[in-house]
């Protein structure tokens, strides 16, 4: 799926997150992993570093989100390579999005399982912080398109629509909750006092709302973990 040319005007102020430095590129034979914010640069970089590389695999590792644009533009090209992604660690906003251009998608041993996860908001500017609701339903539309009509109407609205720019619904595969039914989808949203609030929604995982489509773990080789150890965690 390619998103419309209407959807991918007007986004370079549309920012998930502040970019302190530009993702990192690096490929372990024919996975290429992307770690750090996503960055306005982003795309460009990306196309140079693809002359001639052929990749199966694109692991998204420890990024708190970034440049809406690039993320959908990134995104764009995963699906359109028809390549399948992975999550090590915690994967944000922007970074959320090219998760989901994956035509498969898993949750990886990179990380911890209880610290990885993909988490979905709704667009701001990240210099006023002011919600940008006008590109709301734009991005209903790529992250429903991209999980098959799996992710659950209601859902949908309350992860386009924040409340506060801080909000985020989180994804977390079943495993990482040793108790109860399966289940692995949170809510956190933003407090008067300012501090989180998060809840499970029951019922819900990331399987079932289509965030991923593996519900195995994927296990990387050891070049890879090595690699991602290098690279560490996110701030």
């Amino acid at each position: 799926m390619r998103l419309p040319a209407l959807l991918l005007s007007g986004l370079a102020l549309a920012l998930a997150a502040g970019c302190a430095r530009a993702m990192e590129f690096n490929a372990v034979g024919d996975t290429l992993v992307l770690s750090g914010a996503v960055d306005g640069s982003d795309l460009a970089r990306l196309r140079d570093h693809l002359a001639g590389a052929h990749y199966k695999l694109v692991l998204l590792h420890e990024s708190p989100g970034g440049d809406l644009f690039n993320g959908y533009q990134i995104a764009n090209w995963v699906r359109s390579e028809g390549l399948a992604t992975a999550v090590s660690g915690k994967c944000e906003s922007a970074c959320g999005l090219i998760f989901l251009g994956g035509v498969q998608r898993s949750f990886s041993d990179g990380r911890p399982l209880g610290e990885t996860m993909v988490g979905l908001h709704g667009a701001y500017h990240f210099e006023t912080r002011e919600p940008l609701p006008e590109l709301s339903p734009r991005m209903a539309y790529v992250i429903r398109t991209m999980t098959g009509g799996k992710y659950p109407a209601d859902l949908l609205q309350r992860t386009v629509y924040p409340r506060h720019p801080d909000n985020l619904v989180y994804a977390f595969h079943p495993l990482r909750f040793k108790s109860g039914p399966r289940r692995g989808v949170m809510e956190c949203l933003k407090q008067a006092d300012a501090a989180f609030k998060c809840d499970m929604v029951e019922g819900l995982d990331a399987l079932g709302i289509g965030v991923v489509t593996n519900p195995e773990i994927l296990a990387l080789d050891t070049q890879t973990k090595a690699l991602l150890a290098r690279l560490g965690t996110s701030p």
